[in-house]
């Protein structure tokens, strides 16, 4: 049974960071600049895309494997969450068990109800991970998800808190 922990991103994450978004599955699946230079990385850790909450998902090691993210609040008390984990912490429950601390997080907070996750109705993985964290299909999402190149049509995936 694996065991990951989140703790706040800073701004010495940004070489790791840039050396995770170098790998194709986080480039084809996530909204990452293409080519993603070491000045995204530095960005994005000092949260230059304004985003509510970012965490670093570590390993019992201690070693940081991905990123997870609410990206807003809308008016209806939903946090939309986004997540990637580099190729060498895959497999290993880090996404199930980041949203599930994600969500503790979420329940302390009074303007967030509920999570959601849109994610590609070709990313398989993913649903796959967010049902495994308890997240449920809702709808069809009113925006689309990239998959390489193209935008496609995406599923939101949420849960009550």
């Amino acid at each position: 049974m694996s065991s990951h922990s989140i703790r706040d991103i800073t701004p010495t994450d940004a070489s790791w960071i840039f050396d995770a978004c170098q790998d194709e599955q986080i480039q084809y699946w996530t909204t990452v600049p293409k080519p993603y230079l070491m000045e995204h990385a530095t960005s994005f850790t000092a949260n230059a895309l304004n985003e509510y909450k970012i965490w670093i998902i570590e390993n019992e090691q201690n070693k940081p494997v991905g990123v997870i993210s609410i990206h807003t609040v809308n008016e209806d008390s939903v946090a939309e969450i986004g997540y990637w984990v580099a190729p060498w912490g895959r497999g290993m429950g880090a996404t199930k068990d980041a949203i599930k601390s994600l969500a503790e997080y979420a329940k302390t907070q009074s303007d967030i109800k509920s999570i959601q996750a849109t994610i590609s109705d070709l990313n398989i993985a993913s649903q796959k991970v967010v049902i495994a964290a308890g997240l449920a299909k809702a709808e069809a999402a009113v925006k689309t998800c990239p998959a390489g190149g193209v935008e496609t049509t995406a599923t939101y995936y949420r849960k009550a808190l």
